[in-house]
């Protein structure tokens, strides 16, 4: 039997007591279904107008048991799913909802409709299998049930709305006609001297190619891509050495997640850890200190080296910078360069940037006034991660970032997954060999093979490739009534 010519079920809230539960079925016995035990205020008339209406009245089960129900009826083509979608909103009592479906599956297995429990996502995956949507913005879907803050939901609404999915579609027309052209210039290559026309020629093949590879470059290669969507803003504590980054990542968690010690250079990795505030959550991340850290023995070059490599790597992916400096020590001419050792696009900027003045329990060895100039444009906090003065108005100056603008969550115009990636990084590839063909001069048919198979990631990127290992995968991710 086709998958898709059956009816499908599922609760579609999630489960456990609340004021209202969905039951959700589509299909073409999905009406029919839903109108065997439900009783409405008015009576029911097939012909009634409108694609999408509502029904008030009741629901009927054993022993007389009813309850008050509304039903949303969507009609095909126009809902989701491109069928029939039949909603059915009650209290979202358990047993209630038990007895619901049991009596749904039972009812329509004796009148003999087609009626079973949804897989996980199916009813997304009908909407991608009947054409409402392609697959990046069924994985859309996905993200948007899975974020947490008003960014990730910004970035995967984007993504659903179709604009990303536009842009790569262009994207593989331009892959697709230049294969056309190629094959066409094999077809006719016996011909072309004759009729003294010339199909397509070395310069414009790599020309286009080039741009092509530029435009799918741009998406993985973006500082800021994906920063502001799988767990959240991601936020860098730097500085020197014994500055108290690490204890006051602890105090801002509120439980002693790294290592703290009164000798420098106690931090080696970046630790990472998730802080929730006012709703925003932010991916902290503890790296160890830039300048001189004591080591013992031989290793010390090497392991210096490993750590300021990290620190510069995070440093370097991250979206919000918090540079930690120690009040208590004289200032050195070495912290007015922690910027400069970043690319141009990755430093720290007012704008992007908070500034704090730890161990203010201590007597200052500094003042605002004696920062080097770049820093004294920042935001400035004073803290105290041993008495905890400042750590409220610092939380507030991170969500401030964020909520105030200072950073623009939705600066990126699509977040690539893992499965994106690796087929955008293969259709690069591809591109890439077949550039180094043509200039190499080998011939049509080597460089359409490359091509074609650039075409074909992309194609699968979008959906228009697919194998039921590939939509196992993706659709087996969501949660049954999605």
């Amino acid at each position: 039997m086709d998958e898709l010519s059956d009816t499908v079920l599922a609760v579609s809230t999630p489960w456990g007591s609340s004021p209202r539960a969905i039951i959700r079925m589509s299909g073409p016995n999905a009406l029919s279904c839903a109108m065997k035990i439900f009783a409405e205020e008015e009576p029911f008339h097939t012909g009634t107008p409108g694609t999408y209406h509502s029904l008030r009245g009741r629901i009927e089960l054993e022993d007389r048991t009813a309850a008050p129900a509304v039903l949303y009826i969507m009609k095909a083509p126009r809902s989701y799913t491109r069928e029939d979608v039949v909603e059915i909103h009650t209290f979202g009592s358990i047993p209630l909802v038990e007895m619901l479906t049991e009596k749904l599956l039972r009812d329509a297995h004796s009148a003999g409709r087609e009626l079973r429990l949804a897989e996980p996502g199916e009813f997304t995956k009908r909407a991608f299998m009947n054409g409402r949507i392609d697959i990046v913005q069924a994985e859309a879907v996905l993200q948007i049930i899975r974020s947490r803050t008003d960014a990730e939901l910004k970035l995967a609404a984007v993504q659903l709305g179709g604009a990303f999915s536009q842009g790569l579609r262009r994207t593989h027309e331009r892959i697709a006609n230049q294969l056309s052209l190629l094959e066409a210039s094999i077809d006719f290559s016996d011909q072309q001297d004759d009729i003294d026309v010339h199909l397509i020629s070395a310069r414009d093949t790599t020309d286009e190619l080039e741009a092509v590879r530029e435009i799918l470059l741009e998406q993985i290669r973006r500082p800021d891509n994906g920063q502001f969507h799988r767990g959240g803003v991601r936020t860098v504590f730097f500085g020197p050495p014994n500055a108290g980054k690490s204890s006051l990542f602890n105090m801002l968690l509120g439980w002693p997640r790294a290592i703290t010690s009164h000798k420098s250079g106690t931090t080696r990795d970046a630790l990472e850890a998730e802080l929730i505030v006012d709703g925003i959550t932010f991916r902290l991340l503890d790296t160890a200190g830039l300048g001189r850290i004591e080591t013992p023995g031989n290793n010390k070059p090497a392991l210096e080296t490993l750590t300021t490599d990290m620190t510069t790597r995070t440093i370097g992916t991250s979206s919000l910078f918090v540079c930690v400096l120690d009040g208590s020590r004289p200032l050195e001419k070495s912290y007015a360069e922690f910027p400069q050792q970043l690319p141009l696009h990755q430093r720290p900027n007012g704008a992007n940037c908070l500034l704090v003045i730890n161990k203010t329990d201590l007597p200052p060895k500094f003042s605002v006034e004696d920062l080097p100039l770049p820093w004294q444009d920042f935001t400035i906090i004073c803290t105290s991660a041993v008495t905890g003065s400042g750590i409220d108005v610092l939380k507030k100056k991170m969500a401030g970032k964020i909520t105030g603008g200072g950073i623009d969550c939705s600066a990126s115009p699509a977040v690539l997954n893992a499965r994106q990636r690796i087929l955008v990084e293969k259709c690069i590839e591809s591109l890439e060999q077949a550039s180094r063909s043509v200039k190499e001069g080998a011939p049509a048919e080597l460089v359409a093979l490359d091509v074609r198979e650039a075409s074909d990631h992309l194609g699968e990127l979008l959906g228009k490739i697919t194998t039921e290992d590939i939509l196992e995968k993706i659709f087996s991710q969501f949660c049954i009534g999605k």
